[in-house]
């Protein structure tokens, strides 16, 4: 029987997503059908809206993988979030199955929104006729199956290679950062410079950074029975906000692109339409809106304090001082409330501050979202960082394996 090669060591699944992110690059510099790349070339690094090009598969949409990550990101979070609300009898009783069909499921639609929306405003060689019809047609299928390449690229990783999915979002980053600091001026710099280094050294220190919760296990009767505790971060979901609010922010603006398409009579959603980003008031608006109450909700979805409190019921538990049940439940709560909001506080100021002083004239546009950028990748590295620990010790025990 023929043998497979898994990667196993650090260093083979380091090569691994080398070649993964390899193969993302060179997705990203294939173009779509009928595109007229020309045309782009006016806007070429000029590109001010960042925030959403860091789940974006190219910052002008003209490549196969224009779609980007956010498909499967928005359609993965949509499941885990019904999934979260269901209870535990009814957890244990839908599949890993079942769960992956409903996401991919959910995402070709999303996907294929995006796609169809992207062409209205992707230019093209031709200008009219059945050319520009089949060329819309095939550059949106060239799209979808973009995002299903993503998909794949980010399971092959976060099966044998390191970071997962957030890898890809990491190639973006780095770009994004790139592009940021190469076309600004040093004098430009220094305003969102302050606040991205400020807004990275925090995002670092609440990443590694928890409250602990003290605890009594009543199965460990030892020296470390009084070092038993609940750990939560101080920045409990870490980058998923920034990513997830960007998914959540895109929903909206595209109906709105939608009924403005649909209306073109109606002045109100064309006003709409051109002022749904983050370089207008009413989408920066919306969008530090999305993101604090998404950071909230998140907390409690993936921190669940009833799920908690069922745990330490069941096993004999307790925080100490509290009795088992309602009690620790709303302790948790609470604690975990406060958390999440200095958490959405955080990111909405770091990320707020900087757009408006943009509007302000005070800092460029190219350099705006630079703040979040930052927060994004301290995040990812954090994360990277512990995965790469805990592969080393891996690779301590495979001798005595």
């Amino acid at each position: 029987m023929k043998k497979h090669y898994f990667p196993k060591t650090l260093f083979q699944k380091l090569i691994f997503t080398f070649i993964i992110m390899a193969a993302y690059l060179v997705g990203r510099e294939l173009p779509l059908y009928g595109v007229d790349l020309a045309a782009y070339d006016a806007f070429r690094d000029k590109s001010a809206d960042l925030i959403m090009q860091t789940i974006g598969g190219d910052r002008y949409k003209t490549s196969l993988l224009a779609l980007g990550i956010s498909p499967f990101m928005f359609s993965t979070l949509f499941v885990q979030m019904i999934v979260a609300f269901k209870s535990a009898d009814s957890k244990s009783h839908t599949s890993p199955k079942k769960i992956t069909r409903a996401t991919l499921i959910l995402m070709v639609i999303w996907a294929s929104v995006q796609a169809y929306l992207t062409t209205k405003s992707t230019i093209y060689i031709y200008d009219g006729g059945t050319e520009l019809i089949l060329a819309k047609v095939i550059s949106g299928i060239e799209m979808v199956t973009g995002a299903f390449v993503i998909l794949w690229l980010a399971t092959r990783n976060g099966k044998y290679g390191v970071g997962g999915q957030t890898i890809l979002i990491y190639v973006n980053i780095l770009d994004s950062v790139v592009n940021t600091v190469k076309n600004i001026e040093f004098k430009e710099l220094k305003v969102v410079g302050i606040l991205s280094v400020i807004a990275l050294v925090f995002t670092i220190i609440f990443e590694n950074t928890e409250y602990r919760i003290p605890m009594q296990r009543i199965s460990i009767h030892s020296i470390f029975s009084d070092k038993n505790y609940i750990p939560i971060k101080l920045n409990p979901i870490g980058m998923m906000p920034v990513m997830f609010a960007s998914a959540f922010f895109q929903l909206p603006a595209y109906i709105i692109t939608w009924l403005a398409e649909s209306f073109q009579d109606n002045g109100d959603l064309q006003w709409l339409s051109e002022n749904m980003d983050t370089n207008h008031p009413l989408g920066i608006g919306i969008y530090i809106v999305v993101l604090y109450v998404i950071t909230i909700i998140f907390s409690f979805i993936f921190i669940s304090p009833k799920n908690l409190a069922e745990s330490l019921q069941k096993a004999g538990d307790s925080i100490t001082g509290l009795k088992a049940g309602r009690k620790t439940r709303v302790y948790i709560r609470n604690r975990l409330l406060i958390i999440a909001i200095f958490s959405a506080t955080f990111l909405s100021l770091f990320i707020a501050l900087p757009l408006y002083l943009h509007m302000e004239g005070m800092i460029p546009a190219a350099g705006m979202s630079l703040p979040s950028i930052l927060i994004a990748m301290a995040s990812i590295n954090c994360n990277l960082y512990r995965e790469f620990r805990v592969v080393k010790e891996y690779d301590a025990y495979i001798p005595f394996i």
